[in-house]
């Protein structure tokens, strides 16, 4: 019996990623240096508008970055 397990596309993030929240559509988004990512996961509509660090999971689903968000902290300017 064979057993292949694979983690195509899926990467944890390990130094936080910074950018600014916003909305778009139905999304949530941070738009970072490096791009746009659909943030996935417990995010506070509060934080439209502010810059923050994200920590979690990157995956890309649908030709998309997506984080599925562990921890986001809103930081200075």
């Amino acid at each position: 019996m064979f057993l292949f397990v694979g983690t195509v596309g899926l990467a944890v993030a390990e130094e936080p990623i910074t950018g600014t929240v916003a909305q778009e559509g139905d999304h949530i988004v941070l738009n970072a240096a490096d791009g746009k990512y659909v943030l996935d996961g417990d995010v506070a509509p509060e934080m439209v508008g502010k810059k923050v660090k994200v920590t979690g999971t990157v995956a890309e689903k649908d030709d998309m970055k997506v984080i599925n968000v562990i921890s986001m902290e809103e930081v200075a300017d």
